[in-house]
């Protein structure tokens, strides 16, 4: 899926200013919309963002975000305050004659735990895991 796509699939609207960033918080909803490849970002934006499992994953969010901050709560927070949190993972940002890569819809993700403060390291489990076909392209690792 596109950026542009995304918000039409959860009854949303697209604006450029809101989707146009890795985290996006909607009510009843927050969206993780992740790059793999960070090559050709600078080393503000390198976050570490990977699966260490089919059915986890690690995801570093901003590096101002603290735990305690406002969206460090919405992460923490997201089942009791009923929102739910959706991962979309693409390999890179561009496809072959320079074209924005789509996302890969991964499903829901609930909170597991955490660690660090600007940037927090969050630990996602996934409700189904990445299908086989898709974990050579997402670069997951096999199940441990």
């Amino acid at each position: 899926y596109s950026r542009e796509e995304i918000p039409a699939l959860f009854g949303l609207r697209f604006n450029k200013a809101t989707w146009n960033v890795g985290f996006v918080s909607q009510p009843g909803h927050l969206f993780l919309l992740v790059t793999l490849d960070k090559s050709g970002h600078t080393q503000a934006f390198n976050y570490k963002d990977r699966f260490l499992a089919p059915d986890l994953f690690q995801w570093e969010s901003q590096n101002r975000t603290r735990q305690e901050s406002k969206v460090g709560r919405q992460i923490r927070d997201h089942e009791r305050e009923g929102a739910l949190v959706h991962l979309f993972v693409r390999p890179a940002k561009k496809v072959a004659g320079g074209r924005s890569a789509p996302f890969v819809y991964c499903g829901n993700v609930k909170f597991r735990d955490w660690e660090g403060e600007a940037p927090i390291s969050v630990r996602w489990t996934l409700l189904q895991p990445v299908p086989e076909a898709l974990r050579p392209a997402l670069q997951v690792p096999a199940a441990s």
